[in-house]
Order: C-alpha cells, then structure tokens, then sequence
C-alpha cells in the first residue's frame, strides 16, 4: 500500500460520513486490486484457467464497466445509452464474446480505464451528500438505495479481485519465474 490513510476510512470526520466512507471503502477496494495485478504481462492479462475462466484483463474491464454502468444508473439516473452500450456489453456480461475480444493489451490499457471511470465517481460522489445517497430509487423489479448500489460496486470488485489473485496464483511458470 502506497497510501497509509487507506486504513483511515470515515477519518477526519465529514459533514457526509456515509459519501466519505464510501469513498474510502472504494478507494481502498480500487488499491488493493491495483497491487494484485502489478507488473503483470499481457499473456499474463490474457491467460485463461479453463475454457469457462475469465481472464485477469476481462475481470478488470468488468470492473470498470459496472462501475460506469452504475453511474449511469445513479448520476445520471437513467439507462445506458447507446455509446455506453458499445462500450461496456461485452465486459459486462463477460462470456464467449469477452474471451475472444478483450485482449493482447498492457496492464497500462486496464489501468488507465479504471482511472477514467474512477475519475467521474470520485467527482461525483464529491458532489453528493448523505441523503442523496440514502434516498430509495428503482432498480431492476425492487428498489435500493443508492448506498446499497455503490456498495454492490464495491463489493463486485473486491469479489472479482478475489478471482484475480486466485488466478494470479496458478498462472503458469514463465522463463523468468
């Protein structure tokens, strides 16, 4: 960990704890899955364990794309549009199309799309306050809160960092290891 207040969630105190400590549960979900991908290759990226398995890029595009999703859903309160369903279908669902077409990119390509995505949550959350992200609004055929969809954002990525460092650990020997 390069930032020790990534351990200071909800500290200093903020007029909007719930916005602050949602920031920082995210933020710290975002290193965490950072460190695990550092210094991978693109073979690396694009290894898969099995014909059904994801790759490490794949995961991480999906990251990104259901975060981006989620403001769509949140910010803007609306579905997706047509450019975002160009952008992020196929990351999303993952799958077959996924396999074949999220590949042969560097580490950089991934990271700089999270940060992208990354950019416009951190700004917009900024701008919110406790009860926005309280309020109740539809999704799906039930109705959330928007805490609980950021939430869901976050804990998507942590489980899916789960499956990155799973698949990091098996990922074959190369004649450097």
């Amino acid at each position: 960990m390069t930032d020790p207040n990534l351990f200071l969630i909800g500290d200093p105190p903020t007029p909007n704890p719930l916005v602050s400590g949602l920031l920082g549960m995210l933020r710290y979900a975002r290193s965490t899955t950072l460190q695990a991908v550092d210094n991978l290759t693109v073979e690396q990226l694009d290894h898969r364990q099995d014909s059904k398995a994801n790759s490490i890029g794949a995961l991480l595009l999906h990251m990104a794309a259901a975060e981006a999703i989620y403001q769509a859903d949140t910010f803007d309160e609306r579905e997706r549009n047509t450019a975002e369903e160009a952008r992020w279908r196929v990351p999303l669902e993952l799958g077959p199309t996924a396999h074949q077409s999220i590949r042969n990119h560097p580490l950089s390509y991934y990271q700089d799309i999270l940060a992208e995505v990354r950019a416009r949550t951190e700004l917009e959350l900024s701008r919110r306050d406790d009860a926005w992200l309280s309020e109740a609004m539809p999704f799906l055929h039930f109705r959330a809160t928007r805490y609980w969809m950021w939430f869901h954002v976050c804990e998507d990525e942590i489980n899916h960092r789960g499956q990155i460092r799973w698949l990091v650990k098996r990922l074959p020997l190369t004649q450097d290891s």
